[in-house]
């Protein structure tokens, strides 16, 4: 009977210490899952304290080593088990003339395209000395960001991996399905050069005739789609802003000391400018980011508005009309403006409205997009709506065509708000009607 108790007793002791035990570990699991989480979203969300402004920015800011660490990691791990899967016997590129130099202080930048490229290309000119400014949104450099600048390439061969090797290198990535759409909206879907040297591939390879155009302005997002899918099938090269970034920057070659990503581009950003020393740089960057991105982009987006006003073949045989609704709606599917906004400018007075005119329109369009909560839900919904227009036969191609971003960079191939309960959504961001 006695024997009989104490078996009881001791069997409550180990199941209820193998509960605590599993519990314990459970709220680790998602302590680490909200750790990242909140590092994520950390960047430009408000935060309310009583602590001074100086102890605010301290414990707002995250510890980058740490996450940066397990990116590393986990490139290295993915890279030792599956590269040779991952690259599915494609000939490796020659990488080596996508990584800007700094010779003076030692720095490598793989530079992707619609992974923050525009921002950080600037930043690296400041750096490296090439503009005497101390912010990258300084309107004195905004026509010289296109500078030539010497890459890894321009060393002699002998000394390249020598070069990387004792250099502080990094490159930045970005969720590859919010990658290939940022493309795609911003050189296909809004008016670009792109209209007469890459539209008109697209429509040769995905649309049912044979004739040759010569400016195409209405590629729909899943013929783009059909295009990067074709493209990588039949080892058929495209242009680079619709490369993968395991491909343009070689992760498993190249081992690069930080990965930045573009969801967390201003902590990641603040980071590598601090092991940069460089100490004005940071100021300016933590000072409003949001809003000088903002602003920034706006201001980019009208000089391509002024190079349609100067290309007339650009327009394709578009009204100028056209061309604004096209801006305008690029706009709304990005978080700049309001959905709310309508488009304000008379068919009839479109000819004559000027760049500076209509930032100025744009400007004061931003409305609730000012609000990061509502210009998040806004690129959300673009995004679902892009991808609702894609066949779910194209949808699982394209999965495993990315497999290698996913796996190497740490995003998730397959989800849920793209392939979990498919349903076309009508077109609202990418119809200029709606405008």
């Amino acid at each position: 009977m006695i024997l009989r108790r104490w078996k009881g007793k001791v069997a409550f002791i180990f199941v209820g210490t193998f509960l605590l035990y599993m519990y314990i570990q459970w709220m680790k699991h998602f302590e680490t899952i909200g750790t990242y989480q909140r590092y994520a979203k950390a960047a430009d969300e408000p935060q309310v304290s009583n602590v001074r402004k100086g102890e605010e920015e301290h414990l707002k800011r995250p510890d980058v080593s740490d996450v940066n660490k397990e990116r590393r990691e986990r490139i290295n791990r993915v890279c030792s088990t599956k590269e040779n899967e991952l690259r599915r016997n494609k000939p490796r590129i020659d990488v080596s003339q996508h990584i800007h130099i700094d010779e003076k202080h030692k720095l490598t930048y793989c530079y992707l395209f619609k992974a923050g490229f525009t921002f950080w290309g600037i930043l690296f000119k400041i750096i490296r000395g090439d503009f005497n400014v101390t912010s990258p949104f300084d309107p004195t450099i905004f026509y010289q960001r296109g500078i030539p600048i010497d890459s890894l390439h321009d060393l002699p061969e002998s000394k390249r991996a020598s070069f990387f090797d004792s250099s502080f290198s990094f490159m930045f990535t970005r969720d590859p399905y919010s990658r290939l759409l940022s493309g795609y909206s911003d050189k296909l879907f809004r008016p670009n050069f792109q209209w007469r040297n890459v539209a008109p591939t697209i429509a040769k390879r995905v649309r049912n005739h044979n004739h040759n155009q010569t400016c195409v302005s209405d590629i729909q997002f899943s013929e783009f789609i059909k295009y990067v899918i074709h493209s990588e099938e039949q080892r058929v090269s495209r242009n680079p802003h619709y490369s993968f970034a395991f491909d343009f920057c070689d992760p498993c070659k190249y081992k690069y000391d930080f990965i930045g990503k573009m969801e967390t581009i201003k902590h990641d950003t603040l980071h590598l400018l601090d092991k940069m020393k460089q100490p004005k740089l940071i100021a300016q960057i933590e000072n409003n980011f949001r809003n000088q991105f903002r602003y920034f982009t706006i201001k980019e987006r009208m000089d391509t508005l002024s190079s349609c006003q100067r290309e007339e073949g650009l327009l394709c045989t578009k009204s100028f009309s056209h061309i604004l609704k096209k801006l305008w709606k690029g706009f709304q599917m990005d978080g700049i403006i309001s959905k709310k906004s309508k488009y304000p400018i008379p068919e009839k007075q479109s000819d004559m409205i000027t760049p500076t005119a209509f930032h100025d329109i744009v400007v004061q369009a931003i409305g609730d997009a000012k609000d990061e909560t509502v210009s998040r839900k806004n690129k959300e919904e673009a995004m679902l709506e892009a991808y609702s227009t894609v066949d779910t036969a194209d949808m699982e191609k394209l999965s495993k065509l990315l497999q290698p971003d996913c796996e190497v960079f740490g995003y998730d191939c397959r989800p849920d708000k793209l392939f979990k309960d498919r349903k076309y959504i009508k077109p609202w961001y990418f119809d200029i009607s709606t405008a």
